[in-house]
């Protein structure tokens, strides 16, 4: 199957699988809102039976207008037209329930004509026992203008509990299809990054053969030509051609020993010798005249060191390590003129270091991937920057291994600049 047709049906596959998250949420609120009409319904005719039973068993006229209103989501008012007792109402109220299988906790509170006031009756479980006498009356507020005589207030308190319990199977059921649907969003997520990874691979390995066939092709030319030396050659040529060997075979090594180096510090095989270091020594050490060097371009590095105390917790080899492949980078991206600013500032209880140059810059979309392993800025029309991508994934690694924190910030042409940022002693 081809890349596109791949792509097609993949996007495809994730408009699918949106369509019915999307589908299923939908369902749900509708179901919700289906069975609280249902309630309402059940509720509201249960009261009026009520009331028509408090009405029969008192001998008094019911109400010729509707005897239920509801106040708000929870409270409901009852007219029961006349006076009545507490306990009847209560088993009223617990028997129309059933009746109609609203097996809920509610609260309700009587109006004493006497008094003057409301009487707080009790809670009620699902089941119709009394669960407490005395609690807060304030559960329903009077929005009518004109309140009869003789009345009561219900509260379905556990409202929200009967409607879970009544939407359990659907809840369920929901549940395991978004399960489902994130399992396959997970595994269309992964055959990405699985693609991705096998792209970045194949670069991977496409440079490094490109990096090992020049060195190995010098070395070979030049081992051939001293197979072949003869007494009568010069021996100035003969040291030359040995010369091209040795540096071929450190460059070689040098190339191994960076994807070893990266290989191991991702496996945390790597032990770093943690102990005390004046950074300000480490950075002198390595941005002195001898210290960098770059054959072919004119490298012109400025120091501003004036973050006060030095001392820091790192591994002293690594930390010189960061230090050259920043660097590396900054010369290998960059025009002739090469300037590299290295400043370190006090920021509370921590350094920050800061390696900013003049280069090409890096894109905005490349500022996190630049960490990550094989991953190289592309350089448009120009192939002659090598490299594994390793480099600053290995800076990356460092710095977690140290709870260091690192940073890019970078304008196309006008540079790049990283920070880290490190607590002192």
């Amino acid at each position: 199957m081809r890349v596109k047709q791949i792509r097609f049906t993949i996007i495809l596959g994730l408009i699918s699988l949106i369509g019915i998250v999307v589908i299923q949420i939908y369902w749900l609120f509708t179901t919700w809102h289906m069975q609280q009409e249902k309630l309402d319904e059940n509720i509201h005719l249960a009261l009026k039976e009520v009331t028509t039973e408090i009405n029969l068993l008192h001998n008094c006229m019911p109400n010729e207008v509707n005897p239920v209103e509801q106040l708000s989501e929870t409270c409901y008012l009852v007219d029961a037209s006349c006076d009545f007792n507490q306990t009847n109402l209560e088993f009223l109220v617990r028997s129309k329930f059933n009746k109609r299988n609203v097996n809920i906790e509610h609260e309700i509170a009587i109006y004493d004509c006497q008094a003057n006031s409301l009487n707080y009756t009790g809670r009620f479980s699902a089941s119709g026992e009394k669960l407490s006498t005395s609690g807060d009356l304030n559960f329903c507020n009077d929005y009518l203008e004109k309140l009869p005589v003789y009345y009561f207030y219900i509260n379905i308190s556990g409202r929200n509990v009967y409607l879970l319990k009544k939407m359990q199977l659907w809840l369920l059921l929901s549940t395991m299809v978004i399960i489902i649907v994130s399992f396959f969003a997970y595994t269309i997520f992964s055959f990405f990054r699985q693609k991705q990874l096998a792209e970045l691979q194949k670069d991977f390995i496409n440079n490094m053969t490109h990096e090992f066939k020049t060195p190995i092709s010098s070395i070979g030319i030049a081992s051939e030509v001293l197979r072949n030396f003869k007494r009568g050659d010069s021996v100035e040529r003969l040291h030359n051609y040995a010369q091209i060997i040795k540096q071929e075979n450190t460059r070689l090594n040098k190339q191994v020993e960076n994807v070893l180096k990266a290989a191991r510090i991702e496996k945390g095989k790597t032990v770093m010798d943690i102990e005390k270091v004046d950074l300000q020594d480490i950075i002198n050490g390595v941005f002195s005249e001898n210290g960098f060097i770059s054959d072919h371009k004119k490298v012109d590095i400025n120091l501003q060191l004036t973050a006060q105390p030095y001392i820091i917790m790192a591994d002293k080899l690594h930390l010189t390590n960061i230090l050259f492949n920043l660097i590396d980078n900054a010369i290998k991206y960059n025009d002739d003129k090469v300037e590299i600013n290295i400043e370190t500032h006090i920021r509370g209880n921590k350094i920050e270091l800061i390696i900013a140059d003049n280069g090409w810059g890096i894109p905005k979309n490349y500022f996190k991937k630049v960490f990550k392993k094989f991953v190289r800025v592309p350089t448009g029309n120009l192939h002659d920057v090598k490299g594994f991508g390793l480099g600053l994934f290995y800076v990356k690694q460092v710095c977690e291994s140290h709870n260091w924190k690192i940073s890019v910030s970078s304008e196309l042409q006008k540079g790049s600049q990283f920070t880290i940022v490190i607590p002192f002693v």
